[in-house]
């Protein structure tokens, strides 16, 4: 007999296929299309796939429900699975921060440094939003907890409307400190493919004006 519910169950499914398309995408374009050496697959590339990764599975997490408030027929299954998206897209978005806070030198990331190899105001922008909004999902899903949303006013804050505005904003304004010069060079993408950055930036879009109109 299955013990696995059908919640899980679509939830799973849901976040090997995007895990998988991300990755593939990043090989694909950095690795397969691109020239970036293969030697950069386990960390580097990866990272950027887990990046996209996490950033679709919250994105999902935040939107689902708004999106049935706007009256858009979603299956209950896909709605009951809006958590488990959440914590994998958290862990992710975690995995992604640790990966690039040690990968973060003039060797991979030359416009973020000055030539005496210090950080320059775009590469602060970039941490800085980057941490930001991650400290706010964190602090987001830990306050999930019915008792803590109950006993503390600062908690009903964190989970309001307007925090989660401002963790859409961080994740956006960290895109694009992070990659928009290479947004409008087109000549310059690997692969002739868009950079992860901006597709992660378009759906970011997306699903801020989704909460801004769909969530209470």
């Amino acid at each position: 007999m299955n013990s696995i519910s059908p919640r899980k169950e679509l939830a799973g499914r849901i976040i090997f296929v995007t895990t998988f398309i991300s990755i593939g995408y990043s090989i694909l374009r950095y690795n397969i299309i691109g020239d970036v050496p293969w030697r950069d697959v386990p960390f580097f590339i990866l990272n950027k796939g887990f990046s996209l990764a996490a950033l679709i599975l919250l994105i999902l997490n935040f939107s689902l429900g708004p999106l049935k408030q706007l009256g858009i027929s979603l299956p209950d299954q896909l709605l009951d699975a809006r958590k488990s998206l959440g914590v994998v897209g958290f862990i992710l978005a975690f995995t992604h921060l640790i990966m690039s806070v040690a990968i973060l030198n003039p060797s991979y990331y030359p416009s973020f440094f000055y030539d005496e190899g210090i950080l320059n105001a775009r590469g602060g922008l970039s941490l800085l939003t980057g941490v930001l909004s991650f400290v706010f999902l964190l602090i987001y899903y830990i306050s999930f907890k019915q008792n803590l949303k109950k006993q503390y006013k600062i908690i009903r804050v964190i989970t309001s409307r307007e925090v989660i505005m401002c963790v859409l904003f961080f994740i956006g304004a960290h895109l694009f400190f992070f990659s928009y010069p290479g947004w409008i060079t087109v000549y310059k993408w690997q692969g002739g493919l868009p950079p992860i950055s901006l597709i992660s930036f378009i759906i970011l879009i997306i699903g801020l004006v989704i909460n801004l109109i769909g969530r209470k």
